[in-house]
C-alpha cells in the first residue's frame, strides 16, 4: 500500500512537470525522468522482493535486493540533481553555475560511493542471502556515511538559493521562491527516520522509510516547477 500510494504521487507530480515543461526541457527534467524510472524500478523490485519472493530463486532474491538498494540511492540523488539544475538554470552568474556544475559532480561520485560501499558491506557478511526475504545488515558505517552525504547535499539545496534570489526585487516572491527550494529539508528529515530504522535492524520498517524518502524526493525535486506553473 506505502509503495502505490507514495509512488503514484510522486509519478504523478513528475508526469505533471514534463507536460508542463515540454519544449524547454533541460538537465533538471532529465534527472527528474531518471529519478522516477528508477522510483519505477524499486516499486518492482519491492514487490519481487517481499510479496513473490517465496516464488524466486535465491540468486533472483538477491538480485532484487540489490536492485531495489540500489535505485535507493539512484531515485534520492537524481532527484537532488534535478533541483540543482532547476538552481543552474535559473542563475544568470557565470561564476555561481560553474560551482554548481562542480557541486553536481560531487554529488555523482557520492552515489558512486555510496553504492559502492553498500556491495562491499553486503558481500563481506553473505549469510543474510539464505533468509525466505534477503535483506543485508547494514552497519554503522554505511548509516553514517548516508546520514553525512544527505544532510550536507541538503543544506546546499537549501543554503544555494538564498543568493541565488538575493537580487530579487519583489519581497514576497524572493519569500515564496526561497520557501519552495527550501523544502529539501522535509527529504532530510524522511532520511533521519530511515537511518534510525536501519541502526534498529528494523527490516520491513527499513523498506518502508526508503520508499517514502525517494517518493518525498522525487516530489519534492518536482515541487518548484509545479508550484510555479500553479501560482503562473
Amino acid at each position: 500500500v506505502t509503495s502505490v500510494v507514495c509512488s503514484v504521487v510522486a509519478i504523478a507530480s513528475t508526469i505533471y512537470r514534463l507536460i508542463i515543461r515540454r519544449g524547454h526541457y533541460w538537465a533538471d527534467d532529465a534527472c527528474a525522468l531518471f529519478s522516477m524510472l528508477a522510483l519505477c524500478v524499486q516499486v518492482a523490485s519491492v514487490f519481487m522482493h517481499v510479496h513473490n519472493s517465496a516464488d524466486l530463486s535465491r540468486l533472483n532474491r538477491v538480485a532484487a535486493y540489490y536492485i531495489l538498494a540500489v535505485t535507493f540511492y539512484a531515485t534520492i540523488w537524481s532527484a537532488r540533481l534535478s533541483i540543482l539544475f532547476s538552481m543552474i538554470r535559473l542563475d544568470h552568474s557565470e561564476k555561481r553555475r560553474r560551482r554548481l556544475f562542480y557541486v553536481a559532480g560531487l554529488y555523482l561520485l557520492v552515489v558512486v560511493i555510496l553504492a559502492s560501499q553498500l556491495f562491499w558491506v553486503c558481500e563481506l557478511e553473505p549469510g543474510w542471502k539464505d533468509k525466505p526475504i534477503p535483506q543485508c545488515i547494514l552497519n554503522e558505517q554505511v548509516v553514517i556515511c548516508q546520514l553525512v552525504s544527505d544532510i550536507i547535499a541538503d543544506l546546499i539545496l537549501i543554503i544555494v538559493p538564498l543568493k541565488l534570489l538575493a537580487g530579487l526585487q519583489d519581497q514576497k516572491l524572493r519569500i515564496r521562491l526561497i520557501f519552495i527550494f527550501s523544502t529539501s529539508i522535509v527529504t532530510t528529515i524522511v532520511s533521519l527516520v530511515h537511518a534510525a530504522y536501519i541502526l534498529k535492524n528494523g527490516r520491513i520498517e527499513v523498506l518502508i522509510s526508503a520508499l517514502v524518502e525517494d517518493c518525498m524526493s522525487l516530489f519534492v525535486c518536482n515541487i518548484p516547477v509545479v508550484v510555479n506553473s500553479i501560482l503562473r
